[in-house]
């Protein structure tokens, strides 16, 4: 399920915040709820509990991405990094004019990659698989992936030590603030390449076809993100590659409307079948259709519920229903003989309308069904 807890309303910060943004906002809370600078005080060290976590997240470009698209991430709070302990060692680092260590270049995961997928009921109903062909970034072969012409491996940036930024003291005093920007010399990448691969111009990357097979589970609903992980674009310098999200659009289908996990099937049948009682043959998504007992004396308009011939419930066994509406034909044009027959039916007292509540609407009827479900 969903995380109940909004990260970004947690540090008071807006979506699209920067990293610069999320990192200086996390110091400023970290400090002033510390449990060191409130001994005793219980509010203060939830409160600090609740802003490292959500740092953590909002930091980690993975985490953080996983957290936008689906509302949770895995592992939060398992790990062994402190979060305020790096914050620390970062103003460590500038108060005193240097480095405590020169940080290893990390892989920059690669971009996600978003496909529509258009799928019918009967895909729905019984799962597919599809063959996709689509752009995707990969390693570049001329260079291997490192974006050297020479194939080494890439030097940390000298500048930033590998970081990718780099700090500013501004002010002076007890109100002096770190600023971090982009490294202006390895560009937010942490690292230098000397002799860039005319090929990919330094990227390591090359955009090539690439050819997925995809298994769709059944029950997707129209505006489902599917997540294919790994199957994204390569990221630079064979940092690991970003997801192949998969957005489901449901065609519309000429039979069936679909309601949730049932399905809404209309049929028009003439006014003796509903007098004298008939038996309908009802089509279904396998194609096989089903026998449906109109008993004599139904209304026009009634609905009947045919158990498990809908859908399939995502991720479960469970099936929906086939939710059949029949409505008195009305034939658009009679022939002398038809008239004269309406005309003794409607003189018949037996067909004179007896006085009583209006006939519920379509609706109000799908609401009683699903309510007893």
């Amino acid at each position: 399920m969903p995380s109940d807890r909004d990260y970004y309303a947690i540090l008071g910060l807006s979506r699209d915040a920067d990293i610069e943004t999320i990192k200086r906002t996390y110091r400023r809370l970290a400090l002033q709820y510390h449990p060191d600078r409130n001994p005793g005080n219980k509010e203060a060290e939830e409160r600090f509990k609740e802003i490292s976590e959500a740092y953590e997240v909002l930091s980690d470009p993975e985490k953080r991405r996983q957290y936008d698209l689906f509302g949770q991430v895995g592992s939060v709070g398992a790990g062994h990094t402190d979060p305020f302990s790096q914050v620390v060692e970062e103003m460590f680092e500038q108060f005193f004019g240097g480095r405590t260590r020169t940080r290893r270049p990390q892989a920059t995961p690669g971009e996600d990659i978003q496909l529509t997928l258009e799928l019918t009921l009967e895909e729905i109903a019984q799962g597919t698989r599809r063959t996709l062909t689509y752009a995707r970034q990969e390693a570049c072969s001329a260079c291997g992936g490192t974006g050297s012409a020479s194939r080494r491996a890439p030097a940390p940036c000298a500048t930033c030590g590998g970081s990718g930024q780099v700090a500013y003291r501004v002010g002076g005093g007890f109100f002096q603030q770190i600023v971090y920007q982009t490294c202006p010399d390895c560009g937010g990448t942490g690292v230098r390449i000397v002799d860039p691969c005319p090929v990919c111009s330094g990227t390591g990357l090359e955009l090539t076809t690439y050819t997925q097979e995809v298994e769709i589970p059944p029950g997707v609903a129209d505006g489902m993100i599917l997540s294919l992980q790994g199957a994204g674009h390569r990221g630079p310098r064979n940092g690991p590659p970003g997801d192949l999200l998969l957005q489901v659009v449901e065609q519309p289908h000429p039979t069936f409307v679909r309601e949730g996990e049932n399905l809404i099937y209309e049929t028009w049948v003439a006014y003796p079948d509903l007098v004298l009682g008939t038996t309908l043959e009802v089509p279904t998504l396998t194609g096989v259709p089903v026998s449906l007992r109109i008993e004599a004396g139904t209304p026009s308009g009634e609905v009947f519920r045919i158990a498990g011939k809908g859908l399939p419930r995502y991720g479960s066994r469970k099936r929906g229903d086939l939710l059949v509406q029949v409505h008195v034909w009305i034939p658009p044009k009679l022939s002398r003989a038809d008239k004269e027959l309406l005309s003794a039916m409607r003189k018949n007292p037996t067909f004179q309308p007896a006085q009583k509540r209006p006939e519920r609407s379509f609706f109000q009827k799908l609401r009683d069904f699903f309510g007893k479900s």
